[in-house]
């Protein structure tokens, strides 16, 4: 919370929920004024929805303290962060639809040695926490999987078959249910952009993991996963980490999970850059 309010009292008052009075714009214009004013990305963040031509018809344009603010009218959904683009150099709070300041779980890529260094300095105990430096290699010769992807579209029914065979039994939700409730929640984007993550056990051919996600032109964004239980490094985890490795070094910036709880502590281990957020008023 201490963070938050530090991030709020930063780059002018009123950036909690309200930013003044702002004024509507199309945006076709919002996306001149920020060409023109080169106005970044806030918190040097991205989401999918924030490719705001494809989402929203008008912005909200504020000057605060003399800076510019662009931003959306309101998440795409409630697991995106506002999309919001700014000229202040200073950290700029993301808003969220959700009813409590919960992170945004993001990830910047670099290359995957920097990414494993980083777990590894980050980690009090790197020679025996995964994922660090020091414990990949032999994690991966004991999983014995590899990664596979492919789109959604036209192979919804094999993913709804995979989920549903490795999701936790306590979990009610059906991969078919995952599947178009994506779809419903993200309006607008593209069927090509849905795609699905698969850790297949090299031995037997079988799913240990499967996550379906959205990946556009500069990130990728997890929306669904189910995984199976397994001991020690587990495979939900391991297949977070092998998506980082394939999506390392390919062109894609960011990997993240949208705006949501913690649930069990894996992704502090791999959401490196999670940023907080404030409720959008």
């Amino acid at each position: 919370m201490e963070m938050i309010m530090t991030l709020i009292a930063m780059c002018g008052r009123g950036v909690r929920g309200e930013l003044g009075a702002p004024r509507r714009i199309s945006t076709r214009e919002a996306l001149r004024v920020i060409e023109e004013n080169d106005l970044t990305p806030a918190c040097g963040a991205w989401h999918y929805s924030w490719d705001i031509q494809r989402f929203y018809d008008s912005m909200l344009l504020q000057s605060i303290d003399g800076h510019l603010h662009v931003f959306a009218p309101k998440a795409l959904n409630e697991w995106a962060p506002v999309a919001h683009f700014t000229s202040c150099a200073d950290a700029v709070p993301l808003r969220t639809a959700k009813p409590e300041p919960l992170p945004y779980w993001f990830l910047r890529l670099t290359t995957f040695d920097d990414f494993l260094e980083r777990r590894s300095q980050a980690s009090k105990q790197p020679s025996a926490h995964f994922p660090s430096r020091q414990t990949y290699d032999g994690a991966a010769r004991r999983m014995h999987c590899h990664l596979e992807r492919f789109p959604l579209r036209g192979h919804e029914a094999q993913f709804a078959k995979l989920y549903d065979r490795v999701k936790d039994p306590r979990y009610a939700h059906s991969g078919e249910a995952c599947w178009m409730g994506a779809r419903a929640h993200n309006p607008g984007a593209p069927l090509e952009w849905f795609q699905v993550s698969a850790l297949i056990d090299d031995e037997t051919g079988a799913c240990r993991a499967v996550q379906l996600g959205i990946q556009d032109h500069r990130s990728c964004s997890g929306i669904n996963a189910g995984a199976e239980r397994k001991s020690g490094v587990g495979y939900g985890i391991f297949a977070d980490v092998e998506l980082v490795r394939h999506l390392s070094g390919s062109g894609v910036s960011s990997f993240d999970c949208g705006v949501s709880g913690d649930y069990g502590g894996y992704k502090r281990k791999v959401f490196l850059d999670a940023l907080p957020t404030v409720v959008a008023r």
